[in-house]
């Protein structure tokens, strides 16, 4: 169920919105997210990073969802966090966060949004994370990347091309998270998924034709 925050984006809002979710977040990653959230929305009209911008839609879109499939990751998995085209950071940032095990990469091809990226990246003190400024379609493009744990990519053009062409690049038991509409499931049964099988998915609150799925490689 969606916790909608009450007069905005506040910390408090958003630790009832990850424990709903099922995580434990520190105090200092809501307020890390907050920041994240007002900077998204300061840098809008500049930048076109959301079309969402009404305050309780904004919040379950981006942050809420972004803990639904943060609840899909074992809470110590460690590794690599690639965030396929990335945009606004979401939902790379969050997922770091939640997971503090993580060190996020966030995947943008825009130079614009690739030097936001880096300033939300501060703000948010994941020090350890960085901006991959790239047009991720192939493994070419993640050469000196470590083998990945996670996988993410949400509303990316293409996605159901790229994921199955960047499966090589998993770490052993890595994961793949998608968040996706009602045709995920017959794109995921597609030939060229066939190293991929959905393990776990999460209905999104709100959105009952949309979820977010785990994907594991097959042995």
């Amino acid at each position: 169920m969606s916790v909608a925050p009450a007069g905005g984006l506040d910390p408090s809002a958003i630790t009832v919105r990850a424990r709903a979710a099922g995580i434990e977040l520190k105090p200092a990653s809501a307020l890390a997210l907050a920041a994240h959230a007002r900077a998204v929305l300061a840098a809008n009209e500049r930048l076109h990073l959301t079309a969402i911008t009404q305050p309780a839609a904004f919040f379950e879109r981006h942050i809420g969802e972004a803990f639904e499939g943060a609840a899909l990751l074992p809470a110590k998995i460690r590794g690599v966090l690639l965030d396929l085209g990335s945009g606004n950071g979401y939902p790379g940032i969050p997922l770091a966060l939640a997971r503090p095990g993580l060190v996020p990469v966030l995947a943008e091809a825009s130079t614009k949004k690739a030097a936001f990226l880096r300033e939300a990246l501060a703000a948010a003190a994941l020090t350890a994370g960085r901006v991959l400024e790239a047009r991720v379609a192939r493994t070419v493009d993640l050469d000196g990347l470590p083998p990945i744990a996670v996988l993410a990519t949400r509303a990316m053009g293409g996605w159901e091309r790229i994921v199955p062409k960047l499966v090589a690049r998993l770490a052993p038991g890595g994961f793949v998270l998608v968040w996706a509409g009602s045709d995920a499931e017959s794109v995921m049964a597609r030939r060229a998924w066939e190293r991929l099988r959905v393990e776990a998915s999460r209905s999104l609150p709100g959105r009952e034709l949309s979820k977010v799925y785990r994907l594991g490689l097959l042995i």
